[in-house]
């Protein structure tokens, strides 16, 4: 089964009102839905979330793939000058390196 990351943060939510802490709710949820389901690391920052009283299951914002390109977009910006950097092309689009590197 292919999970969504709103499945995986409804089953992150559900260990957290269980009571486990992060690890536990880390290796349960890998234990049932396969050892690359998700990572502590980003179940302690849901977790910290939880315990701060935000139960939204929402992306933080300026977090996730908001700075994402639309193919006009770079296809513009690469026949003005395709002999342009990486770098370049993100600073002239106003996305982040990687952003911009993802999309090539």
């Amino acid at each position: 089964m292919n999970m969504t990351k709103h499945d995986r943060r409804l089953l992150m939510l559900h260990e957290f009102q269980l009571g486990h802490n992060a690890s536990e709710a880390s290796a349960n949820i890998n234990r049932a839905w396969g050892e690359e389901s998700t990572r502590d690391r980003t179940v302690r920052r849901w977790f910290g979330k939880f315990r701060s009283g935000d139960e939204s299951l929402k992306d933080e914002e300026g977090r996730g793939h908001s700075g994402s390109l639309e193919n006009e977009q770079l296809h513009a910006v690469v026949e003005q000058n395709p002999r342009q950097s990486v770098r370049e092309m993100s600073q002239t689009l106003g996305v982040s390196i990687a952003t911009g590197e993802k999309a090539r």
